[in-house]
C-alpha cells in the first residue's frame, strides 16, 4: 500500500519511489539524466508529457509494486478570514446559500448588498452561473492533485481559484451586467486565498500517478508547470467530510507563497 501526496516535489518523489518500490535517489537520478524536450524532438509520440514520463519511468523500474490506497488533494478557494471548513467541503448546491450570505456580509456597508439580495431572488443574468447551478454534474466539489499548481493557474490552463472562486466571479459578472458596476475587487478584498488539504480512499479516486510523475520531473528540473502536470478531484455532488481534512491554510501573502 502507498499514498500519493503532491504537497511538495520532495513528497511527490518519495511517494513515487514507494509506489515503484525503489529509492527516491533512483527517481531523482532518472529525472537528472532525462530530457523530455529532446525526447519529443527525437521521437513523435501520441501521448503528452505526462503519458511519456510514466511510460519511460516504467521502462526502467517496471510496473507499480505498491498500490495507491490514499490520495491527497488540494481544494483551492478564496474565503473569509478564519473559515474553518468545520462542515467539510460542500458541493455547489449546498455551498451556494452560504456564498450569497458571504457576499451580503462583505458588501453590507454598501448599496450593493440590497441589490445582490434582489438579484439572488430574481436570477443572475450570467450564462455560466445558470449553467453551473442548475446541473448537478458541475457541483463538485473540485480539487487539485498538485498543490503548487495554484500558483501557475494560467500556465496550467486553469481558472485562478485563489483569486476568485468561479461561482463568485459569475455572480460578479451578472451584477455588472445588470447594474454596470464592477464589484469583484471589493469582494476579493474581503476574502483570503485558501488551500484545504484532504484525502480520499475511494478506489475510483486513486488516479493521478502519471500527472504526479510529470509534476515531479518538471519541478525537480525547475521547468514551468503545465496542464498535464496536474489532475483534478470531482466530489460528484458529495461532501468532503471534515474528518478527511488535513489542514486549512490561509495564504495571507497570496498565491506568491508558492
Amino acid at each position: 500500500m502507498a499514498y500519493l501526496d503532491c504537497e511538495t516535489v520532495e513528497s511527490t518523489i518519495s511517494c513515487i519511489a514507494e509506489i515503484y518500490d525503489v529509492q527516491p535517489e533512483q527517481i531523482i537520478d532518472f529525472f537528472d539524466h532525462f530530457d523530455i524536450e529532446q525526447h519529443f524532438e527525437r521521437k513523435r509520440s501520441e501521448g503528452d508529457g505526462a503519458h511519456e514520463m510514466k511510460r519511460l519511468l516504467e521502462d526502467i523500474f517496471g510496473q507499480p509494486k505498491n498500490p495507491i490506497t490514499r490520495t491527497y488533494w488540494f481544494h483551492l478557494t478564496r474565503v473569509p478570514e478564519g473559515t474553518s471548513f468545520q462542515d467539510g467541503i460542500l458541493p455547489l448546491n449546498e455551498a451556494l446559500p452560504r456564498i450569497w450570505e458571504m457576499l451580503y456580509k462583505i458588501l453590507s456597508k454598501t448599496n450593493h448588498a440590497s441589490r445582490l439580495r434582489e438579484m439572488a431572488i430574481n436570477g443572475v443574468a450570467d450564462f455560466q452561473y445558470t449553467f453551473k447551478t442548475t446541473d448537478s454534474l458541475h457541483w463538485g466539489p473540485y480539487s487539485m492533485l498538485v498543490k503548487a499548481i495554484g500558483g501557475f493557474a494560467e500556465l496550467a490552463g486553469n481558472h485562478d481559484y485563489l483569486k476568485t472562486p468561479e461561482i463568485v466571479e459569475d455572480i460578479c459578472n451578472g451584477y455588472e451586467q445588470l447594474y454596470n458596476e464592477n464589484i469583484q475587487q471589493l469582494v476579493e478584498a474581503g476574502l483570503v486565498p485558501t488551500i484545504v488539504k484532504f484525502w480520499s480512499e475511494d478506489p475510483e479516486d486513486q488516479y493521478g500517478l502519471k500527472s504526479a510523475i510529470y509534476y515531479a520531473y518538471l519541478a525537480h528540473n525547475k521547468m514551468e508547470l503545465s496542464g498535464p502536470a496536474n489532475t483534478c478531484f470531482d466530489g460528484r455532488n458529495s461532501i468532503v467530510q471534515p474528518n478527511r481534512i488535513v489542514y486549512v491554510e490561509h495564504l495571507h501573502s497570496g498565491p506568491s507563497c508558492f
